[in-house]
């Protein structure tokens, strides 16, 4: 269940540099060993999933390893978890929803990725973010992430962990969302070639994050991006810089908080450190 609910959640979660790169090294403001970060997408394809020999390098140099969230969660904060995933009140789609939409769902999910009647019934009871992830997941296959394997790693190399805000805060987060908002988003990605995703992973493969920003502009509301993008991008720099500080952190949120004015990057930059591209 733990898995399950991690992968989830992970993938309902995606003007520094035209440099298409993933990977940057951190140094400079009195570091004593350079830090690194890297942008990552939540879920992918196994047969494209691949950590470079310079993800490898770097890792290997650090002392802790840093995502956005800590995935070391006890059996109650998984149950937590699974609750704010599920609609309030024993709702499911159908009640949150105009009958032509709840149809198109259910009809997508029993034609177009066979689910059974019983399945469709059970997971109709989630929030329609967590439905579309799992109806994603379901039309990509064998998937890979990079934060269940970046923590893999970091327990092979006896890496502490920590994340930089609590997974409660990203349910909440996404919960002040619409049901409307939300179902809209859902539609848009019932297509049996799962386009919205592969327009996704297409700019993340060839490592063009301002590209994967304008997607996701172009799919959120204004001031949906700015409370998950922009804003935790701000609260996260004074965390990032004090872990810096303190040892060498390999650090792993999604690639599109990196670029832009607003982005990671440019505001490690503007707090005095030296950012450098290397993968």
């Amino acid at each position: 269940m733990k898995k399950i609910l991690i992968q989830l959640f992970l993938f309902t979660l995606t003007v520094f540099s035209s440099q298409a790169q993933l990977l940057y090294k951190i140094e400079g403001n009195n570091l004593q060993k350079p830090s690194y970060i890297y942008g990552t997408i939540h879920i992918m394809p196994k047969k494209d999933f691949v950590i470079s020999d310079s993800i490898k390098s770097a890792f290997k140099t650090c002392n802790e390893l840093v995502m956005e969230v800590d995935l070391n969660m006890d059996l109650k904060t998984q149950l937590e978890i699974l609750e704010l995933t599920m609609l309030p009140d024993g709702k499911t789609i159908a009640d949150i929803t105009t009958k032509e939409n709840s149809e198109r769902i259910r009809n997508f999910c029993l034609d177009s990725i066979n689910w059974k009647e019983s399945k469709y019934n059970k997971t109709s009871r989630f929030q329609p973010f967590f439905l579309s992830s799992l109806i994603t997941q379901e039309l990509i296959g064998k998937s890979k992430s990079y934060e269940i394997e970046f923590k893999k790693l970091a327990k092979k190399n006896k890496m502490s962990m920590s994340g930089l805000e609590t997974i409660q805060f990203q349910m909440n987060l996404l919960s002040e969302v619409s049901n409307e908002e939300q179902i809209k988003m859902l539609l848009l990605g019932l297509t049996t070639d799962n386009s919205e995703f592969n327009k996704l992973l297409e700019n993340y493969l060839k490592k063009d994050i301002n590209q994967l920003v304008t997607l996701m502009n172009t799919d959120l509301s204004p001031e949906f991006y700015s409370d998950l993008i922009v804003k935790r991008n701000q609260k996260w720099i004074p965390i990032i810089t004090e872990l810096i500080q303190k040892k060498s952190t390999f650090i792993a949120v999604g690639a599109a908080h990196l670029p832009g004015k607003e982005g990671v990057l440019n505001l490690l930059q503007e707090a005095g450190y030296k950012i450098t591209p290397i993968d």
